[in-house]
C-alpha cells in the first residue's frame, strides 16, 4: 500500500511539474497554420503577416523589395 502511495505521490510531482513548464502564449498570437506567401523576388515562401509589402507585391525582405521596385 505505501508503494501505491508513493507512486501516486511522485506521478502529481511530475504532472504539477510539467504544468508548470508550459510556456504561455501571448493573447494576441494565433495558434495554427499561418498563410505563406511567395516573395516576388527570389519565390521564397514567408508568412503573410511577416512579408514585406511593396508596389509590386509582397516580399521576404526590405532589401528584396527595394531591389526589385528601385
Amino acid at each position: 500500500m505505501k508503494y501505491l502511495v508513493l507512486l501516486l505521490a511522485v506521478l502529481a510531482g511530475i504532472w504539477w511539474i510539467r504544468q508548470q513548464r508550459k510556456p504561455d502564449q501571448a493573447p494576441g498570437k494565433k495558434s495554427g497554420p499561418q498563410t505563406m506567401v511567395p516573395c516576388s523576388h527570389c519565390g521564397t515562401h514567408v508568412p503573410g503577416d511577416d512579408a514585406v509589402r511593396g508596389a509590386r507585391g509582397l516580399y521576404c525582405s526590405a532589401a528584396h523589395r527595394d531591389s526589385h521596385e528601385g
